[in-house]
C-alpha cells in the first residue's frame, strides 16, 4: 500500500486506501477484525455495473466481503487479503468469481486450496440477472441507470444490508435480461432509483405493465439529492428502506462522486457493524442537501451529551476526499456543538 497520512476525528473514520483495491482491503480489514467471513466476492474492476450487481451477496447467509482482482491475475495483496481472511465457507464455496475473470485467475485460487464458484454472464444485464437467479429471486428489486453509476451509488449498502436485487436498465429501453427477472420473482416490489434523466417514464409504465406487486420510483435534481432521499425512503408496507428520518445517533458511509467502485468496496458497511446508508459528496465540499439532511436527523443532546452519537465513515485517502471536507463533516455530525451554545 502507498503511504497514507489517515486523519480521524471524534465523529469520523478514514477507510485508507488510494484506490478501490486499497479501499476493499481496508473495509473487509475493519467489518471481520473479530471474525472471518463466509467467502469473499471477486469481482474485475472492468467495469462498475459488475461490482454493484455483486453486492446482494455480501448479504447473509453468505456474509461476504468484496474484493477486486484483474481479469488475468490477482495481484498480491489482495492475495495475502484472502489469506488473512480465511473464509470459512459457504455450502462449501469460499470464494465466488463475478463477472468476466480468467480461469488462470480461478486455477491460482484453487492451488492455493480455496474452492471457488463462478457467476457470469455475456454482458453485466445477464451477470445481474443470472445472481438474482443464484439468489432464488428475492422479491425486492432495485432498478438503477445502466449509463450513469451516479445516481445508483446509494443502493450498494442497501442491498449488502437488505440482500435485495440491483437489476439495469436504459433510459427508454428496459433490457431482456432486466425484464426476464421481473417476470420470474414472484409478485416483485420494484424499487427505480434514479432521477427522469437517466430512466423514462415510459420504462416505468412498461414495468408497472408487468406482473409486478408495486412500484415506486426514488428520485432527486441530482445524485447527491437522490442517495440522501434514498436514505430517507421507507416502503412500511414492504418493510423496504432505511427510512433514516429521525433524530437518533446515526451512521453514514460517505464517498466521493467520481469514484464508482468505492461504494461496493465499502458496501459491507451497510451489512454489519453500525448499518450504514451511503452518502455521495464531493471532495472539496458537502453538498447543501447532504449538509441539511444530516442536521435534520443527528440528535439533540440534553444538558450532558450521552450516547447514542453520530459516526461517518469517510472512504478513502485525502486524494479522494479531502481533509478540508472530513472536517466538515465532523462539524455536522457533531453534537457537541448544541452543548456549548
Amino acid at each position: 500500500m502507498q503511504y497514507c497520512n489517515v486523519l480521524n476525528t471524534l465523529n469520523t473514520v478514514r477507510i485508507k486506501g488510494y484506490d478501490h483495491e486499497e479501499v476493499a482491503i481496508t473495509s473487509s480489514d475493519i467489518a471481520y477484525a473479530a471474525s472471518h467471513p463466509n467467502a469473499i466476492i471477486l469481482v474485475t474492476d472492468e467495469n462498475w455495473q459488475d461490482a454493484y450487481a455483486a453486492c446482494p451477496l455480501v448479504h447473509h447467509p453468505i456474509n461476504a466481503p468484496i474484493l477486486f482482482t484483474y481479469k488475468n491475475y490477482i495481484n498480491q495483496q489482495t492475495i495475502n487479503q484472502i489469506l488473512k481472511l480465511d473464509p470459512t465457507g459457504y455450502n462449501g464455496i469460499e470464494i465466488f468469481l463475478i463477472g468476466d475473470i480468467s480461469y488462470f485467475v480461478e486455477q491460482q485460487l484453487n492451488y492455493l486450496g480455496f474452492s471457488t464458484f463462478r457467476i457470469d454472464g455475456s454482458d453485466f444485464y445477464e451477470l445481474s440477472a443470472n445472481i438474482a437467479s443464484y439468489q432464488e429471486y428475492p422479491q425486492d428489486i432495485i432498478i438503477i441507470p445502466s449509463d450513469d453509476y451516479r445516481e445508483g451509488m446509494c443502493t450498494c449498502s442497501f442491498v449488502a444490508h437488505a440482500g435485495a436485487t440491483i437489476l439495469f436498465t436504459e433510459k427508454y429501453c428496459l433490457p431482456k435480461y432486466t425484464k426476464e427477472v421481473i417476470q420470474l420473482t414472484n409478485n416483485p416490489n420494484i424499487y427505480i432509483v434514479g432521477s427522469y434523466n437517466t430512466i423514462s417514464t415510459s420504462i416505468e409504465e412498461e414495468i408497472r405493465n408487468l406482473n409486478i406487486q408495486s412500484l415506486d420510483r426514488i428520485s432527486g435534481v441530482d445524485s447527491y439529492e437522490i442517495a440522501v432521499n434514498f436514505a430517507k425512503y421507507r416502503d412500511h408496507e414492504n418493510e423496504f428502506g432505511w427510512g433514516r428520518t429521525y433524530r437518533d445517533g446515526h451512521g453514514f458511509t460517505f464517498v466521493s462522486i467520481y469514484r464508482p467502485l468505492d461504494s461496493p468496496a465499502t458496501a459491507l458497511f451497510g451489512h454489519l457493524g453500525k448499518h450504514t446508508p451511503t452518502l455521495t459528496i464531493d471532495p472539496d465540499y458537502v453538498p447543501d442537501v447532504t449538509a441539511t439532511y444530516i442536521e435534520s436527523v443527528k440528535p439533540i443532546p440534553p444538558e450532558e451529551p450521552t450516547p447514542p452519537f453520530m459516526h461517518g465513515w469517510i472512504v478513502g485517502c485525502n486524494n479522494i476526499i479531502s481533509y478540508e471536507t472530513q472536517l466538515e463533516i465532523e462539524n455536522l455530525l457533531s453534537i457537541d456543538e448544541h452543548h456549548m451554545h
